[in-house]
């Protein structure tokens, strides 16, 4: 997404954020097949690629995809208890290691096989491993990717969040997954925690709960994916834990902790839920408002290849592992 220099402050475009997410809230209730979060992402789509965003708005969209997303964390932190956390995490802990480095090796190996330049295939393979786009810029200084790379990179992972969302609720229902299969299987195998927040509580509110723990436990992987990175580089003093080590999660981590010894009553609970659910509805209209379509055309088949079969690896191998290890 190339916004250009924006000066303006980000009122503008929360506004418009949240009159959309209250118009996708509206017609996700009469048609909750498809759910406020896919109107929301796909009304942002045809609005980028119609008559195109306002650079006005920029602010506002940036604003919502990086701290209003992790508010929305938090407050769902708030419906949690920290033992359903130990739990969940613990539980999905095996599933996200094995899933990581069969991503990390099999989409190298693919990427060899179609001749991709090795520092895109090495951003790809960690967009789809741990956290979408914001792996990919960790892992791209680090290994010094070039700007073109990790501008691909972000593009492919990007598209496939978009298809996330919608495809994920539908396989779910196709194979009748239980809420919380579905939800382990939603936060270790889509990539950027939006489209998992998204994917998962448009297919049921407990399913949202498991998956953004599991997410934001593979989402800590991040920290020693950089490392390993960072050595195989040359380059381990350039890596800073403190700046890639995702805060947030200890916030949300703090927020199920005051849950669990009942400082919020039900009352706050269920606003909390009701409100983190209405952010996650803007975030997708941010993300539909980011979607730059004819840049994905520009960026030609190889990267697109590579993304879907990491996609698709992800996918199939997390499941069967789910199925196997949990049940």
């Amino acid at each position: 997404m190339e916004w250009g220099e924006v000066e303006s402050m980000p009122t503008n475009g929360v506004l418009v954020l949240v009159l959309m997410a209250a118009a996708a809230w509206f017609l996700g209730g009469l048609v909750p097949l498809v759910g406020a979060s896919v109107i929301a992402l796909f009304a942002g789509a045809v609005v980028r690629n119609t008559i195109g965003t306002p650079q006005a708005l920029a602010p506002g969209v940036e604003f919502t995809l990086s701290r209003l997303l992790r508010l929305a964390i938090v407050l769902f932190g708030t419906t949690l208890s920290f033992a359903e956390i130990v739990s969940l995490g613990g539980a999905s802990f095996l599933v996200i290691c094995v899933t990581v480095v069969l991503a990390l090796g099999l989409t190298g190996l693919f990427g060899r096989w179609v001749q991709a330049p090795p520092g895109l295939v090495s951003l790809i393979g960690a967009g789809t491993a741990i956290c979408g786009a914001t792996a990919v810029l960790t892992v791209g200084p680090i290994i010094e990717a070039k700007k073109e790379e990790i501008a691909f990179a972000v593009t492919t992972i990007f598209l496939f969040n978009m298809a996330a969302v919608v495809v994920y609720p539908l396989l779910g229902h196709l194979l009748a997954l239980p809420d919380a299969t579905f939800g382990v299987w939603a936060g270790a195998a889509i990539h950027d925690t939006s489209s998992v927040m998204a994917a998962s509580l448009a297919y049921s509110e407990p399913a949202g709960r498991a998956a953004l723990v599991v997410k934001l436990t593979r989402t800590l992987m991040l920290v020693p994916l950089a490392l390993v990175f960072g050595v195989i580089a040359h380059r381990y003093r350039s890596v800073s834990v403190a700046r890639i080590f995702p805060w947030f999660v200890l916030w949300f981590v703090l927020a199920a902790g005051l849950n669990t010894l009942g400082l919020f009553g039900p009352g706050t609970v269920r606003l909390a839920g009701l409100l983190a659910k209405f952010l996650v509805v803007m975030v997708m209209a941010a993300v539909g408002l980011s979607a730059d379509l004819r840049r994905m055309r520009e960026i030609g088949l190889r990267p697109f290849y590579i993304g879907l079969f990491a996609s698709v690896l992800i996918a199939v191998v997390s499941l069967g592992l789910i199925r196997h290890l949990i049940g």
